[in-house]
This record gives C-alpha cells, structure tokens and sequence, in this order.
C-alpha cells in the first residue's frame, strides 16, 4: 500500500501532519507548568577514586591459603602412602607443620582454609598413630616369635 491509498485528512493542509489535540481540562502537560510536583533528587556527588567497589548483595573474595591446601594435600598423601615404609612419616610430619602454619595464617590474616588447615593436621596425626600402631604390633610379633624356644632370631 501507498501513502496515497489512504483518503486525505479533512482538516490538514496536504502534506502536513495535524496539529495536536487540545489538551484536557487540567492537564498543563510534562514540561508546563507552575512547578514540579516533587522536589529534585540530591546528587550522589563526585566518584570515588580507584577501583569500583562490588554491588551490595557480593562478598569480597577471602585471600588463599596455600599451607592449608598443601597440609591437606599432604596429610591426604601420607594416609593413601602409608605402606610405604619411612614416606609416610615424612609426609604426614609436614602435613602437621604445614597446617600449624595455615592455621596461623588464617587466624592472622582472616584467610579462607582453616579447615583445611585442620583436617591436613589431624590426617597427619592419624598416619603418625596408625604408623606406631603398626611398629609396634610388628615389633610385638617380631618377639613372640623370636621369645619360643628353639627359634633363633
């Protein structure tokens, strides 16, 4: 369809739009007007320097804790190892060094893994008890036997 399709405007020039219509009783329209019937808002004043802050609702990011991560590591380490004779002594003395020092960190900078911290100390000391569990039922049985008589040991 064209333009001229449509049949003309009875009170408009050809060409040209209408004018508006008149506005209703009362109405003084957006811009008009005596004043506004609210006050202006304040302004939020000037920016602030340096990097934005997060929106309300966000928590900041907690700092790592590499020692509580390698204490768990660790701790982990030495109870799957533990078969293995001297590693897991080793492993689990510096899962039980390395959490003291995450646990520190974390009471000290307010940083994220004190459970970690934790759970790599008692996973230490766990590999630490079951090992002298272990020397001292083989030392146990190492005397039962060698203690009969006839058996030289």
């Amino acid at each position: 369809m064209s333009t001229s399709d449509y049949p003309p405007n009875p009170g408009a020039p050809p060409g040209q739009y209408p004018a508006s219509p008149p506005a209703a009783p009362g109405y003084t329209g957006p811009l008009q007007g005596p004043s506004q019937p609210y006050p202006p808002q304040p302004g939020y004043g000037a920016p602030a320097y340096g990097y934005p802050q997060p929106p309300y609702g966000y928590a900041q990011p907690q700092p790592g804790n590499g020692m509580a991560v390698a204490s768990l590591v660790l701790g982990i380490l030495s109870i799957v190892l533990s078969w293995v004779l001297f590693l897991d002594w080793v492993l689990a003395v510096l899962a039980i060094i390395f959490g003291g020092v995450g646990i520190s960190t974390a009471n000290r900078r307010m940083a994220a893994g004190k459970g970690m911290a934790i759970a790599g100390m008692v996973l230490g000391i766990i590999t630490i008890a079951l090992g002298v569990i272990f020397w001292i039922a083989v030392w146990g049985a190492f005397h039962t036997v060698c203690s009969q008589p006839g058996v030289r040991c």
